[in-house]
Parts: structure tokens; C-alpha cells; sequence
């Protein structure tokens, strides 16, 4: 009996030893730097990269696509690359049809598919939105969120679902609205929205972006707590910095007429 409880004095302070090891070689943990400043080297970082993948979703108030007010955004996934190309697909929907249409983004030029027949054709500037220029270094959301951010508050840092295990910066502020509106044919903006920002501690690599736009009716009652339609949320997440991409124009396509 008191070999056994030598034995297990033994392991028990071998055990502390290693918890006391652990501790003394533990990195310690640092504050966060103020929110300015880590708003500030995720716009830097943004701006540096030479390319990324985005997903666009919204919720809410229906944003259209075409000047006629019948294509609803619901979804835009693809590709940047700087400094002014851009590709993928947009989820429309209109009167009786849920469709994607692809889309390429070179400088000026700008293509998509048809909505019936899924054939490229060039689409004039005047009459296509441009997703490149949401993510224009100098002009885009990279500048945007260093100048038109106030009230910035850091939240306790959180995980993204898309992420588990990570750790991320968690800010929150109020957005400008009204030179994001510029870039994004009318579709967010331009009122002052909330915004919530998630950071790559170490790399300051922004994953995502949220915007929550007030309702715009004036006599509107005042939305239940947790009510859907209260507010329009845009989220914006960013991945894949950096990976090889070459952005080309369609193979085929139809001339702007």
C-alpha cells in the first residue's frame, strides 16, 4: 500500500512537471490591436493580393440586375483578379425562372451567357454590372473599408462555421454607403449600413464581410427581434488568396450590338 502511494506521488509530480514545462514554453497571449489598426492591415493585405475567390449572397430586399427591375441577385460566385478582370456565375431570379447566367470581367469589357440559351455575348458597360469594380484596390471595397468605417468596435474574437477551429478578429461598425452604391449599380447603399468584419489574426487575410441595410420605408412598424425581413444583409466572403488564375475572354462570343 505505501509502495502504491509512492508510486502515485511520483506520477503526480511528473504530471505538475510537465504542466509547469508546458506553461513556462506557452507563446503568450497578446491583446488584439485596436480596431483601426486591424481594419487598416487588412485593407493592405487585400490590396496586395493578386487574386482571391468571392462569394456574394443576400438576403431581404430584392436587388436587381437590369434596369427593367425583373432580375433579382440572389447569389455571385467567381473569381478576382487584379487589377481588373473577374469570372464566374450569378443566381438570378425573375418571373417564373431561377437561372444562373456566367459572367467574364476583362478591363472594360464585359461578357455573359443568355439566360435561355447559355451563349456568351458582350454586354455593354452601360447595361451589365461590373463585379471587378466592387474589388478595385484604389476604388473598390479594399479603400472603402479603410475610409468610410466609423464607430469601430472589436467584438470577442469568433469562428466562422466555413472555418471551425480558427480564431478570427471580430469587428463591428458603421459603412458608408454611399460610394459602395456607385460600384454596385445601386444594389447596396446608399444609407449608412452596419457592418460586422472577420480577420486572420496572422495574416490579416479578410474572410468575410456583412452589411445589414436599414429598411427603407419610413411607416413601416418597427420588425419583431429576429424577424427576416427587418433588414437586407449582403455577406461577402473571401478565400483562396492567391492561387494561380488566369482570367480569358470567352471562347465564342456574340458582339455588343
Amino acid at each position: 500500500m505505501r509502495q502504491a502511494m509512492k508510486t502515485l506521488h511520483m506520477i503526480s509530480l511528473c504530471i505538475l512537471g510537465w504542466l509547469s514545462l508546458l506553461t513556462a514554453c506557452a507563446k503568450p497571449t497578446l491583446p488584439p490591436p485596436p480596431p483601426q489598426e486591424v481594419i487598416a492591415k487588412a485593407g493592405e493585405r487585400m490590396q496586395s493580393l493578386a487574386s482571391f475567390h468571392f462569394v456574394i449572397e443576400r438576403s431581404g430586399a430584392p436587388a436587381y440586375l437590369d434596369p427593367g427591375n425583373t432580375l433579382v441577385l440572389s447569389r455571385m460566385e467567381g473569381d478576382y483578379q487584379t487589377p481588373d478582370r473577374a469570372q464566374g456565375q450569378v443566381r438570378v431570379i425573375g418571373p417564373g425562372i431561377v437561372a444562373s447566367v456566367r459572367f467574364i470581367n476583362i478591363g472594360v469589357q464585359y461578357w455573359e451567357t443568355n439566360l435561355l440559351s447559355g451563349e456568351w455575348a458582350e454586354c455593354p458597360a452601360a447595361q451589365c454590372f461590373n463585379p471587378a469594380l466592387l474589388f478595385d484596390t484604389q476604388a473598390g471595397l479594399p479603400a472603402i473599408l479603410q475610409q468610410d468605417l466609423s464607430a469601430l468596435a472589436a467584438v470577442e474574437s469568433a469562428e466562422l462555421e466555413e472555418m471551425p477551429g480558427k480564431r478570427l478578429y471580430h469587428l463591428r461598425g458603421e459603412l458608408q454607403g454611399a460610394r459602395l452604391a456607385e460600384l454596385s449599380w445601386g444594389m447596396i447603399g446608399p444609407e449608412s449600413m452596419a457592418a460586422q468584419l472577420w480577420v486572420d489574426p496572422e495574416t490579416f487575410d479578410l474572410y468575410r464581410v456583412q452589411l445589414e441595410e436599414p429598411t427603407n420605408a419610413p411607416d413601416a412598424p418597427t420588425p419583431a427581434a429576429g424577424d427576416p425581413t427587418a433588414a437586407t444583409l449582403w455577406k461577402v466572403d473571401f478565400l483562396q488568396f492567391n492561387q494561380p488564375l488566369e482570367i480569358l475572354p470567352p471562347a465564342s462570343a456574340t458582339p455588343t450590338p
